[in-house]
């Protein structure tokens, strides 16, 4: 009997989980915590060095001031390279956290590394070193939860050309769709542009004009009251209604008075 893609997945789900309670996932050496934390750990380290020197040469009154008027600086609205820096270090323990959930480790329980994290105009591009047990199609198989983890719109997972051990991942943050914003559809011209029903007629650098009823040039009207007859015509006799010109669509008709 044929096994469905369906059925796999969940056995081996099942064996997944069997094999994290029969042998629990080892922890992460002093190395490797000093790895995954290294940027938090220079950047404590830095700010810790900078407040001691403060406090040596200026004070304590005036080293609060400095740190206070530094904090406002760096508040927000930040600037997007200082939202690029965060995201280079959010994402790699997005990534790893999304290792874990989807079970993408060795026999042994090693999660894939994360050798690097670059900035990209899309989001961030991550360099991913796979342990022995693992591959990019493992990653390639998991890639919803990890676009669920790294809080993305999607996840690209780029195999290593010379190397299959090394596998690029592109986190991509940024598209050029964006919801809300007014995207005409290239079968339906946008309200106002020529080829839409409703758009009018443009003057000589004036605004647009609303196009013109049908009408027949070769309809007449019938002269209105008050006015002088034409030229070459004579006029009506007392006591007689003048001929009606041809009826025009729509116009209102009026009886003539009696005699």
């Amino acid at each position: 009997m044929i096994r469905t893609r369906g059925r796999r997945r969940h056995e081996a789900q099942l064996l997944a989980d069997l094999n994290d309670l029969l042998r629990p996932a080892p922890g992460a050496g002093v190395l490797g915590i000093v790895w995954r934390w290294r940027y938090e750990l220079v950047l404590l380290a830095g700010a810790a060095m900078a407040v001691t020197a403060l406090l040596l040469v200026l004070g304590g009154a005036w080293t609060v001031i400095t740190v206070s008027a530094l904090l406002g600086t760096f508040g927000p609205p930040w600037h997007e390279t200082q939202i690029a820096a965060a995201w280079r270090i959010v994402t790699p323990h997005r990534l790893r956290s999304g290792f874990t959930q989807a079970h993408i480790r060795s026999g042994r329980g090693r999660l894939p590394l994360v050798v690097r994290t670059t900035s990209e105009p899309f989001g961030e591009r991550v360099t991913v070193w796979c342990p022995a047990g693992t591959s990019a199609e493992d990653l390639q198989s998991a890639r919803a939860l990890l676009r669920a983890a790294c809080w993305a719109a999607d996840v690209r997972i780029i195999p290593g050309q010379r190397h299959s051990h090394l596998v690029t991942v592109e986190v991509i943050r940024k598209g050029p769709f964006r919801p809300g914003a007014h995207h005409p559809s290239p079968h339906r011209p946008s309200p106002g542009a020529p080829g839409h029903p409703g758009a009018g007629t443009a003057g000589p650098g004036g605004p647009t004009l609303p196009p013109a009823p049908d009408a027949d040039p070769a309809a007449g009207t019938a002269p209105a009251a008050g006015t002088a007859p034409a030229p070459g015509t004579a006029p009506a006799a007392p006591g007689t209604t003048p001929a009606a010109g041809p009826a025009v669509p729509g116009a209102l008709r009026i009886p003539a008075p009696g005699p």
